[in-house]
């Protein structure tokens, strides 16, 4: 804006600076609704005081501001549609891809033997991580009282889009479409595209409140498709054990947007601060989430082991570490207060971190007590993050703004659980395990792909492994971030605050068909209507004409 207003300034003749300025400001700030530029065009110029309208001004002063407030009305169209347009463009792409590359399992089809038995095995999974990734995800960032429509219903549209991205991905990646030209799914494709698509979901919740849905759109595109290539790297040729998903999903996902944060809060302008509050309702709504998380996470780190027995060891353990970090959790949160009280963000967050400490190695642990273990420390590390990395490191001394605390939830838990994969490989006799460890290592000397690791060389894999998930996941996101804030994408507006779900949602009763749209404040509260704006700008005229900046 300071540049415009230096060129508009440097150009306009003598008493045109005013007019010139207001227009700029007024092109800047309003996004007309109506069908004809020259229409909108002439609605606003009436709107301006007789001193300061284009027509008082000078010839060259009154070209430029036509030519502004016409290219502004073009720019406000684009922007309007274009999240319609980019959701077509990508929807399209992948009608077009199914259709030429991707068919269904033999199990699937007529003539298959045991389709029966495999949906039996599976759909019970399949459906508790769905209730995770739909229900729990959406409810659980559903805390901000100005943000609930966005954080269920973008929560939905990104999971539902990379469901299917990471479907087509994964197969393109497989080894039956390098050998036939095209790949198959089934219900366990389906079932870790739920997975991998979780990622997305938890970079959302750090950025949630500071991107446009067109944005989100974007970084969903691309992150899904880093977070498929890292998973090919690290399981298909560094070949780690990470059963649950902590390493390539959790851990992934936090640090890439907390490095995404990094970047784009610098260009945010807006005082996020003012607005990140909950009220007793959002607060409950958000616990639904955290229960229906609870309830279903053993399926989560289970939904991708091998065989059914590190499938049954997987469920156990995860079940118990829960349970430790629930009870930690609570005790921690009330030491935390000075008067013993318990904290909702702990409560929460930190009761789910458990899960995710455990995933990489819930199909690694034989004996119950590590997992009570591995629960009690992650319970402790949680709500340490949350009562001190966060508020006292990120947001004073790296200026690092992290909504829903995904650091403490996700990033260190997920980190946590790298650590003990590596730990665990040393720490178990490879005895124990028998001839099924090449299940958990595919690599195991002796096993079925014929490799030549032992416990010290896979626990060297294992430690690379977090390494290379940390630096992906740091350069993607800053790298995302760079792209996102491009001023081609719709941006949160300035001069709103970015907590509200008015700038996204209108009410139910007007119709598909409306040509207008008048917006309601949170407080249920008539918002700016077309005369409402038109007055908005004559008081902004009045406020620049007794010399107070309107900038």
């Amino acid at each position: 804006m300071a540049a415009i207003r230096g060129d508009a300034t440097a150009d306009a003749d003598d008493g045109d600076t005013a007019s010139t300025l207001l227009g700029l400001y007024m092109c800047a700030t309003t996004a007309p609704v109506w069908k004809s530029k020259s229409k909108s065009t002439r609605t606003i110029t009436e709107a301006l005081p007789a001193t300061t309208s284009p027509a008082a001004a000078g010839p060259t002063s009154r070209r430029r501001l036509t030519r502004v407030l016409r290219c502004s009305h073009m720019a406000n169209t684009f922007h309007r549609r274009q999240f319609s347009c980019l959701a077509l463009l990508c929807q399209v792409l992948v009608v077009i891809l199914y259709g030429f590359f991707c068919r269904y399992d033999e199990n699937a089809m007529p003539f298959g033997s045991s389709s029966r038995i495999y949906v039996n095995t599976d759909y019970p999974l399949f459906q508790d991580i769905h209730v995770m990734i739909f229900v729990g995800c959406g409810f659980l960032m559903s805390f901000l009282k100005r943000y609930g429509f966005s954080a269920i219903s973008v929560n939905l549209l990104l999971a539902s889009f990379c469901v299917q991205w990471v479907t087509l991905l994964r197969g393109f990646l497989s080894p039956n479409f390098i050998n036939k030209g095209y790949f198959t799914i089934s219900i366990s494709e389906l079932m870790t595209s739920d997975v991998t698509s979780l990622a997305v979901l938890i970079t959302m919740g750090a950025l949630l409140g500071q991107l446009t849905p067109v944005q989100f759109l974007v970084l969903a595109f691309i992150e899904s498709s880093v977070a498929v290539l890292l998973e090919h790297l690290l399981f298909e040729i560094l070949h780690i054990n990470d059963g649950g998903r902590s390493l390539v999903v959790h851990c992934f996902g936090a640090y890439f947007g907390l490095a995404c944060s990094k970047v784009i809060h610098r260009m945010n302008l807006v005082d996020v601060d003012a607005s990140d509050g909950s009220i007793r309702h959002s607060e409950l709504f958000s616990m639904i989430g955290t229960l229906f998380l609870w309830v279903f996470f053993p399926s989560l780190n289970a939904a991708t082991s091998e065989p059914e027995d590190a499938r049954h060891r997987a469920i156990m353990n995860t079940y118990l570490s829960m349970t430790s970090c629930t009870v930690v959790t609570f005790l921690v949160s009330s030491l935390s207060d000075a008067f013993g009280r318990f904290n909702m963000l702990h409560i929460q967050s930190s009761t789910l971190a458990g899960g995710i400490a455990i995933g990489t190695v819930a199909n690694v642990i034989l004996y119950p007590h590590h997992a009570i273990l591995v629960g009690g420390m992650t319970g402790l590390l949680s709500v340490v993050g949350h009562v001190a990395i966060t508020p006292k490191f990120f947001e004073r001394k790296l200026r690092l703004y992290d909504t829903c605390g995904v650091h403490n939830l996700h990033g260190l838990p997920g980190l946590l659980a790298g650590i003990l994969s590596v730990f665990f490989a040393l720490w178990y006799d490879p005895a124990e395990y028998g001839p099924r460890i090449s299940k958990i290592y595919p690599h195991w000397i002796g096993g079925e792909r014929g490799g030549d690791r032992n416990q010290y060389t896979q626990a060297v894999y294992q430690g690379c492994g977090i390494l290379i998930t940390l630096a992906t996941a740091a350069v993607s996101g800053m790298l995302t971030g760079l792209i996102v804030r491009m001023r081609i994408w719709s941006h949160i507006p300035t001069q709103n605050s970015s907590w509200e779900d008015i700038n996204y949602y209108r009410d139910a009763k007007f119709t598909v068909f409306s040509k207008t749209y008048t917006p309601t404040h949170p407080d249920n509260q008539p918002g700016f209507t077309r005369q409402s704006t038109l007055l908005l700008h004559e008081q902004t005229a009045a406020l620049y004409e007794n010399g107070q900046s309107i900038f």
